[in-house]
């Protein structure tokens, strides 16, 4: 062990300035801080020669083109290797809360801007301050063009690793060498202390490290007083060799030393971010999905004459990622900063809205909507008149083109409204001319008079569309009704029975009726409330369980019952806070739907929705980006993307075991707790806004507390009998988070049938399409496969009439390059060839 004063210990010093673009300010004040800081950097560079500025974040980059100069001399300082780019994506985002295709999105358009302004992408990912990393990030960083990876968090008192600088493993297998850093900033006056603290901190056996010095957090990086600090240390014969260097360099120095594998996750740091804001992380989770729908169905379009409205679609993915930077998406900003991401967040789903609407109507143009080939006189033509208006169609009926953005076929409830239908008559038929059976709803407006709302299943081909037409003819009778039965404490189906209580409007039995088990051991879908006065990080916190109370008082009611679906509400109350609940069973389909809306009004408190399931021997398994990961039941607060299950042992009235499961499905929450079978889903929390320990509140201040008023989420409960994956739980999880969508289309000739499909996977049953697009600078398509069981899988993409060998390792992202031939080149991220 060489000795930590020994001059045969190298450090290596890299200046930077760690700058959050939103924080305890807004966006306009992160500009302003970066400019004056890069002012500032480079000024420090032109005095020292050797030393070597990084900075990450390649929006903060792109701001700077509204100051050329400082741009230019930005690129000549990289050019001249004073200057190094690092992170290569967007921002630093939260890469425990954001899709994996954002994060993939992060580094397409991350590296793109670094070669385009400063002429070098990035080789070194940078998360210093983001709050803990999956384990699937390995193989997300080396798609990135990334060869390894710095962090911060979580700190040594927060994980155990075998040490400070080791070769992560990815879920995948992928490996990068990553080093945790003491600290991302130093003291403006000196390195000192730093420099005290690391000379600890470095992995005992190596002869080279790192330590970054410069101000941070608010920008600023290295000062003259800090440098000429540095340069007193360095020819102090008491202290080790101090050398100015970049993070590549010193990357290059250690990759042939030693190092520790470590496989599994970097957590955990602030799991009250994991909750925190609720708004901003619905907005998130709704803008990704209408992303990648619009994309998907862009590509659609295209042989329809579409086309692919790149520069929009780019515009909308930066505002998007923007976003997801660390202090926005984990809510840990002030409370005006979110103005400002609501705003953003607003116009990327109103990008996405357009396209999804351009696209399909683009579709429609070319699909022949004739009824039986016939022709028509009027395309808006007046069918009959009721004695009050006149029943208006599109020609003969109303055709409805119904899309599916998924790589499976689906059966999908889907809702539709129409215009000018004064009559109770109302006919559905499909692309064969069946009759399908509907729902009558209540239209949304209360003068919805004349237009009806209905509700019907949609049998979807993959990635394609079905025509439907809606005519002004009696329906006909059901000659088999439906098993499906309401009553305010009793909802059935052939699958289920949810028998719910009259007092606290949850579920105190769920029984699968086929195999006679009652899947809960207490009140499911309960509305729990419990203590939490924390800070808004949730620093020091492991799990939030202190129970409080129980959403109660209930009001139950059955809201609709028909051919196609039931469902009872249930309205509770606790404290000065109102929920209200519904519950919905399908015909003929075993899917269990919630939809809760909580009007939040108590501070420093959290609300949770309690799945209680009657299971020993469980497996707690969480969806991550990209991904999956296993982890223990014991109650502590984990962040979660759009599933969690828990999967076990169920015993029967006679005591027999039976494998069995429960998953949650959620449209916009990220924060889960499993403790045996009981499985949580964290709705809300209520510190006060950017409140971080130890900073104390004063009693007579009325501070803002977060979650405060209404929000809405929908829920999904999936019962199988053991296994998640073969109950496809991430298929699940993308209908309910990307649903079909509809057009509805005048009555034309067409060179297109009524129902197609474009694409779909063959032999592959753990395997999605997670993103199609159009390639960045050609016409090609980018296809993005992710294997989400964790199995092995080997078959075929079959796409516009080519079929494609494809071999996926468990857990892994694989994007293809698809060109109008059929032939595919495999790519990573960066959309070039991946060896």
């Amino acid at each position: 062990m060489i000795n930590p004063r020994s001059k045969a210990l190298t450090f290596h010093l890299i200046g930077h300035a760690h700058i959050d673009p939103v924080w305890l300010w807004d966006w306009r004040e992160g500009h302003e801080t970066v400019k004056a800081t890069f002012r500032s950097a480079l000024d420090r560079l032109k005095e020292n020669p050797d030393m070597v500025f990084v900075h990450s974040s390649a929006a903060q980059y792109a701001w700077m083109e509204a100051h050329p100069q400082l741009l230019a001399e930005v690129r000549d300082a990289v050019q001249r290797g004073q200057w190094e780019p690092v992170g290569g994506w967007w921002v630093e985002p939260d890469v425990n809360l954001a899709h994996g295709e954002a994060l993939a999105r992060q580094a397409l358009i991350g590296q793109r801007t670094f070669e385009r302004l400063l002429g070098k992408r990035a080789r070194v990912g940078f998360l210093p301050d983001s709050f803990g990393h999956p384990g699937t990030l390995p193989q997300l960083l080396r798609q990135s063009g990334l060869d390894s990876f710095v962090f911060m968090r979580p700190s040594a008192g927060e994980l155990d690793l075998p040490a400070n600088l080791f070769t992560w493993v990815g879920a995948d297998g992928s490996r990068v060498l990553s080093a945790r850093l003491e600290c991302y900033n130093s003291s403006p006056n000196q390195i000192y202390t730093s420099l005290e603290r690391n000379l600890a901190w470095r992995p005992s056996q190596l002869t080279n490290w790192l330590g970054l010095f410069g101000v941070g957090n608010h920008g600023g990086g290295p000062t003259r007083k800090a440098i000429a600090n540095l340069r007193e240390l360095a020819a102090d014969p008491a202290w080790p060799t101090l050398q100015m260097n970049s993070l590549s360099g010193f990357f290059e120095t250690v990759r042939g030393e030693s190092a520790p594998e470590y496989t599994g996750e970097l957590q955990h740091h602030a799991r009250g971010c994991y909750a925190a804001v609720s708004d901003i992380k619905r907005l998130n989770r709704r803008a990704e999905h209408a992303l990648m729908r619009a994309e998907k169905l862009a590509v659609m379009a295209g042989p329809a004459g579409y086309p692919y409205p790149a520069e929009a679609l780019t515009h909308a993915w930066k505002g998007l990622l923007f976003n997801q930077f660390h202090d926005i998406l984990a809510g840990s900003s002030l409370q005006s900063s979110f103005e400002d991401a609501h705003q953003q967040l607003g116009e990327v789903l109103s990008i996405a809205s357009r396209v999804t609407f351009a696209a399909t109507q683009a579709v429609a143009d070319q699909v022949d909507t004739r009824l039986d080939g016939r022709e028509v006189d009027e395309v808006i033509r007046s069918v009959h008149w009721n004695g009050g208006s006149w029943v208006t169609d599109y020609g003969d009926g109303v055709p409805v083109l119904v899309f599916n953005p998924d790589s499976r076929e689906r059966d999908e409830a889907v809702e539709i409204e129409l215009n000018d239908w004064h009559t109770s008559n109302l006919r559905l038929i499909d692309d064969a001319g069946q009759d399908v059976p509907y729902q009558r709803l209540r239209a949304e407006s209360v003068n919805g008079q004349g237009r009806p709302r209905f509700v019907f299943r949609a049998q979807l081909p993959a990635f394609g569309y079905r025509m439907y037409r809606v005519l002004d003819e009696p329906a006909p009778e059901q000659t088999n009704p439906p098993l499906l039965s309401a009553t305010t404490t009793l909802l059935e189906n052939a699958f289920w029975a949810l028998h719910l209580d009259p007092h606290t409007g949850g579920l105190i039995r769920l029984v699968d009726k086929a195999r006679g088990l009652d899947l809960l051991a207490g009140t499911g879908a309960q509305l729990q409330v419990v203590r939490d006065d924390t800070d808004t990080w949730g620093h020091g916190v492991r799990g939030f369980r202190q129970l409080v109370g129980v959403f109660g008082n209930a009001t139950l009611e059955v809201l609709e019952l028909g051919e196609v679906r039931a469902t009872v509400r249930a309205t509770t109350r606790f404290g000065r806070s109102t929920a209200v609940q519904d519950f919905t069973l399908y015909a003929g389909s075993a899917e269990i739907h919630g939809q809760l809306s909580l009007d939040w009004h108590e501070p420093h408190h959290a609300a949770q929705l309690v799945f209680p399931a009657a299971l020993s021997e469980v497996t707690a398994t969480y969806e991550v980006p990209y991904g999956f990961v296993t982890r223990p039941a014991d109650g502590e607060e984990e962040p979660v993307q759009s599933w969690t299950d828990v999967s076990g042992l169920a015993r029967d009235g006679r005591g027999a075991p039976h494998p069995a499961g429960l998953a949650l499905l959620n449209d916009s929450k990220y924060s889960a707790s499993v403790l045996g079978g009981e499985l949580r889903l964290t709705l809300a929390r209520s510190p006060v806004y950017a409140h971080h320990d130890p900073a104390t509140l004063e009693p007579a201040v009325a501070y803002a507390h977060l979650d405060q008023g209404a929000q809405r989420s929908r829920w999904a409960l999936v019962p199988h009998t053991g296994d998640w994956r073969a109950a496809h739980m991430p298929e699940q999880a993308a209908v309910l988070n990307q649903p079909a969508v509809f057009t509805r289309e005048y009555v034309h000739a067409g060179s297109w049938p009524a129902s197609h499909s474009d694409l779909h996977l063959q032999d592959l049953p753990t395997v999605q399409v997670s993103a199609l697009k159009q390639a960045e600078d050609s016409e090609d398509i980018i296809v993005r496969l992710h294997e989400w069981g964790g199995k092995a899988a080997q078959g075929q993409l079959l796409v516009r009439g080519h079929a494609i060998d494809v071999e996926l390792r468990p857990q892994q992202v694989l994007s293809l390059r698809l060109a109008a031939d059929g032939q595919a080149l495999k790519v990573n991220f960066l959309e070039e060839a991946d060896d």
